[in-house]
């Protein structure tokens, strides 16, 4: 979410705005949000619902958490790209800004996310703070 933060205002400039969604529920997702300075809204899904309807749903994380994905809506709200991506491999904001502004197709290449040793420590902290969560039945 921070690329995607980091070219908040490109996108308005193109003409669209972003929003997240999480399966936390606000509460929880606010922490987040503050100490990433997210200058767009994260919605809340806890009931999973959205993310379900989707095709979203990863049952076999944290107890069903959603996987990464990218929608392009237009202003009709009729999604224009839609890219269901995978933890360590996503499409990037600079592909998705492309598209957007009209400059280049529908992003298809995804690149490798790398987690650095600050993304470790928060995973191993947040595991002793909040437990570890089986997946649902």
């Amino acid at each position: 979410m921070a690329e995607y933060r980091d070219r908040h205002e490109q996108f308005l400039a193109a003409g669209y705005d972003l929003v997240a969604l999480s399966v936390d529920d606000p509460q929880r997702t606010a922490p987040v949000v503050a100490r990433l300075g997210l200058s767009f809204p994260v919605l809340g899904d806890p009931a999973r619902a959205v993310v379900e309807a989707w095709g979203l749903l990863n049952r076999a994380e944290k107890g069903g958490i959603a996987h990464p994905a990218v929608f392009v809506l237009d202003r009709e709200r009729r999604v224009r790209y839609f890219s269901h991506d995978e933890i360590s491999k996503r499409v990037s904001a600079d592909d998705v800004l492309a598209f957007v502004r009209g400059a280049a197709g529908p992003p298809t290449r995804r690149s490798r996310v790398r987690a650095g040793p600050r993304d470790f420590l928060h995973a191993i902290l947040n595991a002793l703070r909040r437990g570890f969560v089986t997946p649902r039945s």
